[in-house]
This record gives C-alpha cells, structure tokens and sequence, in this order.
C-alpha cells in the first residue's frame, strides 16, 4: 500500500539550511543544506519511522489533506 503525506520545507533562520516536517507524524525532521536535501533527509526519516512502528504492529498514521494552504507574513 502506498501512503501519501505532506512534508513542509522552510528555511531555517537561526542555522542556515532547510528543515522539513511532516506534520502528520510529529516528531519526523529532515535537515540539508537546499530544499531538495531537506526533503530527502525527512523522506528517509518517515520511511524508517513508519517502518519501526510496522515493526512493533503499532497502526500507521493516516495523512488528512488540508483544506486550504497559505503563507501568513507578520511585521511585528
């Protein structure tokens, strides 16, 4: 079965680089030097967490699609 799940990349201000998340499954990051590095490193990270939970026959978290997508930008 293949799963399906979103990953967020954004700069990181305080470190250089790029993190991802995949805010379905909390604690899986990725960390590179570009966007492309980020998300390869948070892909191989959800891989072998979904596959150590497959492991412990723990039930794999389902991805719901957003409903909507937006970029807030505050001055403050």
């Amino acid at each position: 079965m293949t799963r399906r799940f979103i990953a967020v990349v954004f700069a990181d201000p305080e470190d250089g680089g790029y993190v991802a998340t995949v805010p379905a499954v909390p604690g899986v990051v990725g960390q590179g030097e570009t966007e492309e590095e980020a998300y390869e490193d948070v892909t191989k990270a959800l891989e072998f967490h979904l596959e150590s939970m497959a492991e412990f026959g723990e039930k794999l978290p389902k991805e719901s699609a957003p409903t909507s997508t937006r970029t807030i930008e505050l001055a403050v």
